[in-house]
């Protein structure tokens, strides 16, 4: 060997501390000092509305007329158009959080329960309507409405209507509210929360009166014949509502263009997805590594990438930045970089391998780092200006994007010469010493 070799794998065992270190000061202060991992509207619930605003306003501006609800905003589309998309968490007292706090409880208590896919409507009366032209239009829809209360109210609940049927009822919500709304100038269409659940004939009618009371909604016997189907409900303040409120009083004009909620079960099951992309990708790299290469370098790679994504997600803790879909984009980013430039490596290592014989592995390992560093330098250089533009010009929306992948794409680089390589080394010594 006529070039100087660096003798990177000397310092592996530095390296090997500096890991613990970084494992235990992020993770001990993302998970004890700070509470655990922020999850955003994506994981979690709650809504995003695209808003367009007058000339001159701008994020900061936004989010100190809605600093109550602490959102995420993001301008959206040209700078001229004054669009911005707003982000807020779904707050305990939003209808999506106790619908599911409420299903959960029922399901526990009642495993057999069944609840109507199809969502019922909270509506109000004023000065009276006609029920019989009411329930006429109604029946057409396969819907069937309630009183709500006392006969005094003017408050009724609209479902779908009983069926023994298999065929698929026509009852369709938004359909109703909108002939509602075009037919019945006196209803108005209440916010709130409103299931309708199927019991099993034995349930206990005074529990479940008290599940309900606990729960801080109300809950009337449906007219079902041969169901035994209860309704619970509770009319709410749409949130939307009071965010449309506060950005009108601060701003002259305001025109909210959609309105997207998220509930707290579509979080759980996207945070859930989330988490199977990342094992899915991680085992079918390890499969594709160890048929292209061979299993010990599958090893190392895999072992530096999970080095790489947990350090990235505690360092998410520790600058307090929100896990959400970009942030995942980002993570699934550093994982495909990490295992790239840790190829490049593994090539020239198996090459090397296969041209000196007599050196040792320790020996090839050294030297293949030292080949493909002016290629890693280089790229990880041009690569690392890039994304650091990114951070610097991306706006609110892209900076945590920009910076989970700025830390991630160093602490690949680091990862690729002092964790995957002596990984490789030492999987090799453990299976000649298990042979022998």
């Amino acid at each position: 060997m006529k070039d100087r070799i660096i003798p990177f794998l000397n310092y592996r065992y530095y390296a090997y501390a500096l890991s613990s270190g970084l494992f235990v000061i992020f993770l001990t202060s993302a998970f004890v000092f700070k509470g655990g991992l922020r999850l955003g509207v994506d994981f979690v619930g709650g809504q995003k509305i695209i808003a367009k605003f007058e000339k001159g306003v701008d994020e900061a501006r936004i989010r100190q007329a809605l600093r109550a609800y602490n959102p995420l905003v993001q301008q959206v589309g040209e700078p001229g158009m004054n669009e911005y998309i707003i982000s807020t968490k779904l707050s305990e007292e939003s209808p999506a959080f106790l619908r599911d706090k409420l299903v959960e409880r029922l399901q526990r208590e009642y495993p057999g329960i069944e609840f109507l896919s199809e969502e019922a409507i909270i509506v109000s009366s004023r000065g009276g309507v006609d029920e019989a032209n009411l329930r006429d239009r109604l029946a057409a829809m396969d819907a069937v409405f309630q009183r709500l209360g006392s006969p005094q109210k003017s408050e009724y609940i609209i479902y779908p209507r009983e069926s023994s049927e298999k065929k698929k009822l026509a009852y369709d919500s938004g359909r109703i509210e909108n002939m509602l709304r075009a037919d019945f100038r006196n209803i108005d269409v209440l916010h709130g929360m409103a299931i309708v659940a199927l019991f099993d004939k034995l349930a206990d009618e005074s529990k479940i009166k008290e599940i309900a009371k606990e729960s801080g909604v109300s809950v009337t016997r449906s007219e079902y014949a041969a169901k035994r189907a209860y309704l619970f409900n509770k009319i709410m303040t749409d949130e939307s509502e009071q965010i449309r409120s506060d950005l009108a009083r601060s701003f002259k004009k305001v025109e909210m263009l959609s309105v997207e909620n998220v509930g707290p079960a579509v979080g759980d099951y996207l945070r859930k997805l989330a988490l199977k992309l990342i094992a899915v990708s991680i085992i079918l790299m390890t499969l594709y590594l160890a048929y292209r290469f061979e299993f010990r370098y599958s090893v190392g790679a895999m072992v530096a990438v999970l080095h790489d994504v947990i350090l990235s997600v505690a360092f998410c803790g520790v600058a307090d930045i929100e896990i959400n879909i970009p942030v995942v984009a980002a993570l699934l980013t550093i994982f495909g970089y990490s295992v790239n430039d840790t190829i490049v490596i593994f090539d020239r290592i198996r090459e090397n391998t296969q041209i000196e014989t007599r050196s040792s592995l320790m020996e090839i390992v050294n030297k293949s780092i030292t080949l493909t560093m002016s290629r890693t330098i280089l790229t990880s250089f041009l690569t690392l200006l890039t994304v650091f533009a990114l951070f610097l010009l991306g706006g609110e929306g892209i900076t945590d994007f920009a910076l989970v992948l700025l830390f991630g794409m160093i602490i690949g680089i680091y990862s690729t010469v002092y964790i995957a390589s002596p990984v490789v080394l030492a999987w090799e010594k453990l299976v000649k010493k298990v042979r022998a």
